[in-house]
């Protein structure tokens, strides 16, 4: 079971998908939902996965998780050939220069360059201590030495998706997934995985399967899904960061390998109390480890579906990982399957009666 996740894991987590572009991301994503239902896409790339075992007459359960990271656009090209960009979602700046990245081309190739970094030798002495530059002062080389041989030979123009470079590797002795995009590939592994363990199996609620695309960017996937779905209830998943190796002690929230994080809040949304402390009883019944959380800042579709109609409970399961809207980022196989588990416990106490009770 375990490296068939991994496979699950390494294949979402090395697709190109920034924001906008999430389109090779659902390819591997149907690849590993076959069999379990009715797949559906709309024309904002949003993927559904109606499972095969719905009746039409249960309460619907959405189950989310964006399919979109982080990334840039070309802006444009300057002459001597290097690249001016724009972030789609937001970045930690110190994170960007000297890094590797993937830039699409009008071939539709993708093709590595660097995100320039001055080196010291050329650098004003405000420079040398601790100056971050902003994104706008930032440029990618590709290698071409003129706005023509960018153009020509490189295929390059404006408009284009660039990632990170990072490739997924596990280091299975210690139980460390490295990769980029875990937020929130990682939440879409859980879903995934979760869908194909409870494939055969009679729940309470008819669930349908959401990876929404463009949540970095304004949560705006969603904002088309939840019209789509129309749920009854809803349980949200993400790549949450990590504040484990930031935090005072007292105050650690998200550790990793600690288990999936349910947060009472964020700056985007108030998760249904009712429901929230429904998940995390029924966690330390079923003996799986949970963490709980007041976050003061972040935000996630919980948000756009928990105001939706006439109001949604809506809680979200994250899975904890560090260093999230970096070029690289790192999580554990173990609060994977944690939280994969209290998913699919979640789900199979989704009665209405419950439901009605939040």
């Amino acid at each position: 079971m375990e490296h068939s996740c991994i496979d699950l894991i390494r294949d979402l987590s090395d697709a190109f998908g920034p924001s906008g572009f999430e389109d090779e991301v659902l390819t591997q994503a149907r690849k590993h939902l076959q069999g379990l239902g009715e797949i559906q896409e709309d024309r904002l790339r949003n993927l559904y996965l109606y499972r095969k075992e719905n009746t039409g007459h249960k309460p619907v359960l959405m189950l989310d998780a964006h399919s979109d990271e982080v990334g840039f656009l070309v802006h444009s090209i300057k002459p001597n050939g290097t690249l001016r960009f724009v972030t789609l979602g937001s970045w930690s700046k110190i994170s960007l220069a000297a890094s590797e990245v993937l830039v699409r081309t009008a071939r539709g190739e993708y093709i590595p360059g660097i995100i320039a970094a001055k080196p010291p030798h050329f650098m004003k002495p405000a420079e040398r201590s601790g100056f971050v530059p902003e994104i706008q002062d930032l440029v990618i080389d590709v290698g071409a030495t003129s706005y023509q041989e960018a153009v020509e030979v490189f295929g390059l123009r404006i408009g284009e998706p660039v990632v990170p470079a990072t490739r997924f590797h596990y280091d299975e002795k210690r139980d460390v997934l490295f990769g980029k995009g875990f937020d929130c590939r990682i939440g879409c592994a859980v879903l995934i995985e979760a869908l194909r363990r409870l494939e055969g199996e009679d729940l309470p609620c008819d669930v349908v399967g959401v990876l929404s695309s463009q949540e970095e960017v304004g949560e705006r996937g969603c904002k088309v899904a939840v019209n789509h779905v129309k749920p009854d209830i809803a349980l949200v998943l993400e790549g949450c960061p990590a504040d484990d190796t930031f935090t005072e002690p007292y105050a650690i929230q998200t550790a990793l390998k600690a288990g999936p994080m349910f947060r009472f809040m964020d700056v985007s949304v108030i998760c249904s109390p009712r429901y929230q402390r429904f998940v995390l009883d029924l966690a330390q019944k079923k003996g799986l480890p949970v963490q709980a959380s007041v976050r003061e800042g972040g935000g996630n579709n919980a948000a756009v579906i928990n105001t939706s109609f006439d109001g949604i409970p809506a809680v979200v399961a994250g899975v904890p990982v560090r260093y999230i809207h970096s070029m690289h980022s790192m999580t554990s196989y173990q609060d994977f399957e944690s939280t994969v588990q209290l998913v699919m416990e979640v789900l199979r106490s989704m009665t209405e009666d419950v439901i009605a009770g939040f």
